[in-house]
């Protein structure tokens, strides 16, 4: 005979086995499958069977399961902390086994759980977030969510600061930074932008995600005291780090921070989004701070770098007169600038304000038309060509000196005009000036050479005189022949020195010119000297 049961007996039999399943999972085995994302189906039913519970216990329907729910919110608990906990352990050790997290969690019950299919680096999977979203919702229907958001906060932040800490920014303060050659403060540099990306483009928006997805219906858990409480320690770092580049003293590093400068203007628009509350606004207004900060910086060492160009004594010209290494940094250097030609262009908003000592280009710069970019790199160029002018006092040959100012001048010329960019930005009237100042040391150079031949050229020495007769000294014409070729092969010397092709060639031609017309003198001499004596 087929025995009915009526619905309070079915419901019954159903708390019965809800009852049953909660015990169950007690067992170690049986809660690691509730925090491993492997099986959702048995997590689900898990959840049912406590609130079926609990459901009934609200509404009275049955009495005696108090106990259970309470083991069954201690395990959830339990579960909520176990699944934070294997992506904490998941961020430190790097990289895990797909099939095993590698860390073990201790529970309130004395026991370890190993969890399993991670995901790496700290973030949590999907599987992840939709268990801890549906032990909040549980827990939180029950008043029984307890320390489970300190815990959260709490664990989050570990795993954030881990993936932070895998770029080694560290504290640096500025004597730190400034200590640094330039290799290794721009190598700071680039683990910082690529910090600051990471934590601003993926690390905080994926902490805020989770935080809304777990925490929905939670009005206790807030946008400033669980999301903004996550995050704040790894960006305070970051700005702290700015901030200590924004008073360093070396134009060797202007590029690096011009780099660091560009990237936190990039991200200030989330950093003032993402920290907009009146409770974390310190850590916005910091990071505007910090660009204002080195948007002065970039001002103070671009002045920095003037005024060394223009002052730099250390070193005198090469013997052979050719490219000065002040020439080639400083002509490297103002290629650099054009790079960052966009940037600095909004930095350097006023014109050079300083004297250069020489009333003709002070009045150039005064007349000149550029942008305050480009008149300043016009100021560096003129400071350049003004030190090596004083450089060729170091120099006693007067060819040498001639032959330093063209070679210089001339790299610098070629450069402009090499580079549409730079030509560009400062103009096509002052390469015309450099080229006007090319010529005049080449003028000076065939001066040079010109008073060094009618030196040889001199009559002094040349005759003798007797009562009835004047002469020249065959003796005294063969030695000065011998002085003026001496003469003329150390100026052939020194003119291989004149590096580029198309002047040197220009100078051929007039010093060729120069020693027919020196020859046909001398041999002229030397022919009267014959008709003397015959």
């Amino acid at each position: 005979m087929k025995t009915v049961l009526n619905c309070e007996d079915i419901k019954l039999k159903r708390l019965e086995s809800a009852a049953k399943l909660i015990i169950k999972f007690d067992s170690p085995l049986q809660l690691q499958q509730l925090i491993n994302h492997g099986d959702r189906k048995k997590f689900d039913q898990y959840l049912y069977a406590v609130d079926k519970i609990q459901q009934s216990i609200k509404s009275e329907m049955i009495y005696g399961y108090e106990a259970q729910c309470a083991r069954a919110m201690k395990t959830l608990q339990l579960v909520f902390k176990g699944i934070l906990n294997c992506s904490i352990q998941t961020t430190k050790s790097g990289s895990l086994s797909s099939t095993a997290c590698s860390s073990s969690i201790t529970s309130s019950y004395g026991y370890e759980l190993q969890g399993s299919n991670h995901t790496d680096h700290g973030e949590l999977s999907s599987e992840q977030v939709y268990r801890l979203q549906s032990i909040v919702e549980m827990l939180h229907s029950t008043g029984c969510l307890g320390d489970c958001i300190e815990v959260y906060i709490t664990s989050r932040r570990s795993a954030v600061d881990a993936r932070f800490l895998r770029f080694c920014t560290g504290e640096w303060t500025t004597n730190d930074l400034q200590s640094l050659g330039c290799e290794e403060f721009a190598a700071k540099i680039r683990t910082w932008i690529l910090a600051a990306y990471k934590c601003y483009y993926s690390i905080f928006p994926g902490e805020k995600q989770y935080y809304e997805q777990i925490f929905d219906k939670v009005r206790a858990v807030t946008y400033d005291n669980c999301f903004l409480a996550i995050i704040k320690d790894a960006a305070i770092e970051l700005n702290n780090f700015a901030n200590a580049v924004s008073s360093i003293a070396s134009f060797q590093k202007l590029f690096a921070v011009l780099e660091l400068y560009k990237a936190l203007v990039g991200i200030s628009p989330k950093i003032q989004n993402m920290f907009h509350s009146e409770s974390f606004a310190a850590i916005s207004h910091c990071a505007s701070n910090t660009t204002d900060c080195l948007r002065t910086l970039v001002r103070n060492l671009i002045m920095c770098f003037e005024d060394t160009v223009l002052n730099e004594r250390l070193n005198s010209p090469p013997s052979k007169g050719t490219i000065h290494s002040l020439t080639e940094y400083t002509m490297n250097y103002v290629a650099s600038i054009l790079l960052y030609k966009e940037l600095l262009t909004n930095i350097i908003v006023s014109r050079p304000t300083k004297s250069l000592g020489n009333q003709e280009d002070d009045n150039f710069l005064a007349a000149s038309n550029r942008t305050p970019l480009g008149l300043h790199i016009i100021w560096i160029i003129m400071s350049l060509r003004i030190n090596l002018e004083g450089k060729t006092c170091f120099s006693e040959d007067s060819l040498l000196r001639c032959i330093f100012l063209m070679n210089n001048v001339c790299y610098i010329t070629r450069t402009i005009k090499e580079s549409p960019e730079l030509l560009e930005i400062i103009g096509k009237e002052y390469p015309l000036r450099l080229s006007r100042n090319v010529w005049k040391a080449a003028e000076d150079y065939i001066s040079s050479i010109l008073q060094r031949v009618l030196y040889c050229l001199r009559d002094d020495g040349l005759n003798y005189k007797f009562p009835f007769f004047n002469g020249v000294s065959k003796k005294s014409l063969k030695k000065r022949l011998k002085t003026f070729n001496a003469t003329f092969e150390e100026v052939c010397m020194t003119h291989s020195y004149v590096l580029d092709m198309q002047l040197a060639g220009q100078l051929d031609k007039l010093i060729l010119c120069l020693e027919d017309v020196m020859l046909g003198y001398m041999f002229g001499k030397k022919k009267a000297t014959e008709v003397a004596h015959s």
